[in-house]
């Protein structure tokens, strides 16, 4: 099987880390794999291994953007025909879709996951994605939102996000504390995400002022970072922002907790992540993170700096608690959001597809 992937670019996000693991497993068992895209760290490490790579400008927006990616994407399908198109999110569905199906004689399957939207974006995308074969959701959550926006539920599928075992280094944790110049017992607070305004990070600097002893670490970059920066002076030093970073493992290695006080959320890969690692978790109960239940993760039910201060505490004041999440989230991921329990969904998904095309 030939599969091509399209997203909008290949940097730090949780769709990226997604993709990297599909293409990855996809190569090792003898199939190929090309990943279309703006580009970004994970896409040059792709094409350092070996995967083909195709650079189309689905990052920018307009349709003059969306025209040239279009047609780069049809140049590369007719030199080299596929058997599944996999696009992750609407605008690359879209792409894919105009390049590889329209105005085409032999019309590969399409297959969409779908990470997360706005409340209000999914009847429209419901409608834009209608020319799909089959629509994954990345959590029952997403799966609601989307036939209630009007997918049809018979084309639609549920593919949990999944994460890999976590690398431990000896000395690890150790090292990245003295790297960051974190010294003496103050626990260290993780927060990974995109510096925009659905994540909120906002609501927990705010909530800083009432965690005087503890360290937050913001990890990530984006057009809000200037504002949150000065919003983020008085706590002075106890709030760093360490910008867009590849190695989250070592710094989970190194953080007591991971907060993530977003609007709105999929199934963030940084949680499953933490969870991975043996790292308890603050959330927001949006998306598909209550799912997870309440042994694994600390929820925060009002969008407000109070709650995520009082949820901070209760977590680090009560060891015995602290314990208990650390263990239930290691062991949930191994029960249920293992990177091979995802890729079986997605080969299952491929198989029906192809499947139901050579039969229509």
């Amino acid at each position: 099987m030939r599969a091509l992937t399209v997203i909008a670019e290949m940097g730090s996000g949780g769709a990226e880390r997604v993709v990297t693991d599909l293409v990855g497993h996809l190569v090792a068992t003898g199939h190929e794999a090309c990943v279309a895209s703006s580009g970004g760290w994970r896409a040059d490490a792709l094409a350092v291994a070996g995967v083909c790579t195709l650079e189309v400008p689905l990052r920018e927006s307009g349709p003059g953007s969306l025209a040239r990616a279009v047609a780069r994407l049809r140049r590369e399908t007719a030199a080299r025909p596929v058997d599944v198109v996999h696009a992750h999110n609407v605008r690359a569905t879209l792409a894919a879709h105009l390049a590889t199906r329209v105005g085409r004689r032999t019309k590969p399957p399409l297959v969409t996951t779908v990470h997360g939207l706005a409340d209000a974006d999914y009847p429209r995308a419901a409608r834009l994605l209608a020319v799909c074969d089959a629509v994954v959701a990345v959590s029952d959550d997403v799966a609601g939102r989307l036939a209630r926006g009007g997918v049809d539920e018979r084309r639609l599928r549920v593919v949990e996000n999944a994460v890999p075992p976590p690398v431990f280094r000896p000395g690890g944790s150790d090292q990245v504390r003295d790297e960051l110049g974190l010294t003496g017992p103050m626990p260290v607070v993780l927060c990974v995400a995109r510096l925009a305004s659905p994540k909120r990070v906002d609501l927990l600097l705010d909530a800083w002022t009432d965690v005087p002893d503890v360290t937050l670490l913001v990890v990530g970059d984006g057009p809000d970072r200037e504002a949150l920066e000065r919003r983020a002076a008085p706590s002075g030093d106890r709030v760093r922002f360490l910008g867009e970073r590849r190695d989250v493992d070592r710094l989970l290695g190194a953080a007591d907790l991971l907060v993530l006080p977003s609007d709105r959320e999929g199934l963030p890969m940084a949680v499953l992540e933490a969870m991975a690692a043996g790292v308890p978790v603050v959330a927001s109960a949006v998306g598909g993170i209550p799912q997870l239940g309440a042994d694994v993760v600390e929820l925060v039910a009002e969008p407000r700096p109070e709650a995520f201060a009082a949820a901070v505490r209760r977590v680090l004041d009560d060891q015995d608690r602290y314990r208990a999440m650390a263990t239930a989230g290691r062991d949930l991921v191994d029960q249920r959001f293992s990177s091979s329990r995802m890729q079986s969904g997605y080969a299952l998904v491929f198989e029906d597809v192809q499947k139901v095309r050579r039969t229509s």
